[in-house]
């Protein structure tokens, strides 16, 4: 698309010749509104106009380029349009930078030239102290008199104190200049530490993209008319999805208490400041059309005949060709993730309060209203996995609303975090069994107590099995706890091989959401009460075959 630009629309240079006599009119856009889809958002951007009557050019200064310049579309309600001149790399017009930029741009020059200038102290105390050490060196060799005569004493003792002097005056020059260099080695940590932070905040303010796009509106009006201007284009770089906070509020009346957010980030290379947000469900970029289905024609013929046509090169590549129109319609339709939502607008959230987010730098969490559902509290077991009972709160989707999916979904009883999961969405008037985590005071141990001989392996030649399970629920809790427990038998699709079971107590279902072999066992436990189910399983097969 950018060769597209360079090559046909810089054409619009030798166009401007044609709007010569009209007068010119500059309009800085800004984003105003921003509407997040899955795959992608759409930026609208506004500016504002006052032409007189007449013929004239709207130069349209502040738009980014743009990837998808077909989906770009412009609003000018009021003008006519004679024309609409696009084109790349046009320099930018103005200067973006806001206070906030300029005072982080100062800070992070202010900390640069304070290194600078400890940088020079420092290296003036390394150069005293090596002019010292020089000195001494200088000294010691004086004082062994190398090079010279012997003097009388009275020089010698002049001498002896002079070089003790300097000496001890070098000497203190290097220690003064270590503990200097120790002290600027400290004032550096600490600048380079100011500086990075400098840096990040003066990058979080912006990173938006220099690259702009000159756009020029050639309009027509009739009379003297101030023109709003609308600008829509698509951009990818945008992402949102829902943030949930489920909270089981225990009690003589258990409640959950859902907390929603929208989580939404952005690197369209554009700051967002003040624009009017809205996410969505929707999905634009989905199929319009139902996919067409092309007539399967079968046919009969004589066995010999098909043989001969299946040998025949003809044959087979007709057949292959014939696969290959069919193939890629099928697997359309099996693998479009979109076609739940195919007939229906999807479930969108406008938020009252103009938002700011800036590209690239920001992860925003936008608070939606709360809602609150009544819960029905009990607790469910698996013993063939867990040695624990965990707490399940059935609610009712009663808010009216559809409860998005959401993979950052937390789990708290009372308040208390519990954990994270996965939430896989609730649609209005629709139930939902939420976990929330184990019940430390409900064991549950599982335990084989009898197994006939073709033991616990994979693979038996023994044409039968007899096996007993038995099932010890505990409540060391203070309270009446509602609790299922589930456990399963095995099940066939051959008539040779038969099972039976049986159980006691009888289980409360069989079959459990469908799912043949799975039972369930409803029990009331009170404080304290412990109770045993025993589960008897019988396989039974013809000699010669074997079980797996």
């Amino acid at each position: 698309m950018r060769f597209v630009l360079s090559s046909v629309l810089v054409g619009a240079a030798a166009l401007l010749s044609t709007t010569a006599l009209a007068e010119t009119f500059s309009a800085t856009s800004r984003v105003s509104a921003v509407t997040v889809y899955p795959s992608e958002a759409l930026i609208t951007r506004t500016a504002e106009v006052t032409l007189p009557a007449g013929r004239h050019r709207i130069v349209i200064s502040g738009m980014p380029f743009v990837d998808e310049i077909e989906s770009l579309r412009v609003s000018h309600p009021g003008v006519r349009r004679i024309g609409l001149y696009l084109r790349e790399s046009f320099p930018v017009l103005e200067d973006a930078s806001t206070p906030e930029q300029e005072a982080a741009e100062a800070r992070v020059a202010e900390i640069e030239d304070q290194i600078d200038a400890l940088r020079r102290t420092s290296e003036e105390a390394r150069l005293a102290a090596e002019g010292a050490e020089a000195a001494i060196a200088f000294l010691n060799a004086l004082n062994r008199g190398e090079g010279a005569a012997l003097p009388d004493p009275d020089q010698l003792r002049a001498l002896v104190s002079t070089v003790r002097e300097e000496t001890a005056e070098a000497r203190e020059t290097i220690l003064r200049a270590k503990a200097q260099e120790r002290g600027f080695q400290r004032q550096m940590t600490d600048l380079e530490a100011d500086l990075a932070r400098a840096q990040a905040e003066l990058q979080a303010l912006s990173q938006q993209d220099d690259e702009q796009m000159f756009l020029a509106l050639d309009v027509e009006a009739d009379e003297e008319v101030t023109v709003p201007l609308s600008l829509s284009y698509p951009n990818d770089a945008v992402s949102w999805g829902p943030s949930y906070e489920f909270n089981l509020e225990t009690g003589v009346r258990p409640q959950v208490t859902l907390r929603r957010d929208v989580m939404i980030q952005q690197a369209t290379g554009e700051d967002w400041v003040d624009v009017a947000l809205r996410v969505s469900t929707s999905t634009p970029d989905q199929r319009i059309n139902p996919h067409d289905l092309r007539p399967n024609r079968r046919w009969i013929e004589d066995a010999y005949e098909a043989k001969q046509r299946f040998t025949s090169e003809s044959q087979v590549m007709s057949d292959v060709a014939e696969l290959a129109v069919e193939a890629p319609v099928m697997a359309k339709e099996a693998g479009s993730s979109f076609g739940v939502v195919a007939s229906e607008a999807g479930v969108s959230y406008s938020f009252d309060a103009p938002v700011s987010l800036r590209s690239g730098a920001e992860l925003a969490y936008l608070n939606l209203p709360d809602v609150t559902f009544s819960a029905e509290v009990s607790a469910r077991a698996a013993p063939r996995r867990d040695p624990t009972a965990f707490r399940i709160a059935r609610i009712v989707n009663t808010s009216g609303e559809e409860l998005l999916a959401s993979a950052n979904s937390r789990f708290l009883v009372d308040g208390e975090l519990i954990g994270s999961g996965y939430f896989v969405g609730l649609t209005p008037e629709a139930e939902r069994d939420l976990g929330f985590g184990p019940i430390d005071g409900l064991r549950i141990k599982r335990d084989l107590l009898d197994q006939s001989e073709g033991g616990r392996g994979v693979i038996s030649r023994s044409n039968q099995r007899d096996t007993v399970a038995e099932i010890e629920v505990e409540n060391l809790t203070g309270q009446v706890w509602p609790l299922r427990v589930l456990d399963l038998v095995p099940f066939s699709e051959q008539e040779d091989l038969e099972i039976t079971w049986s159980a006691k107590p009888t289980p409360s279902e069989e079959n459990v959401d469908k799912q043949r072999g799975i039972l369930a066992w409803d029990l009331e436990m009170q404080p304290g009460e412990t109770r045993v189910i025993t589960l008897n399983t019988r396989l039974g097969w013809p000699e010669g075959k074997v079980l797996r």
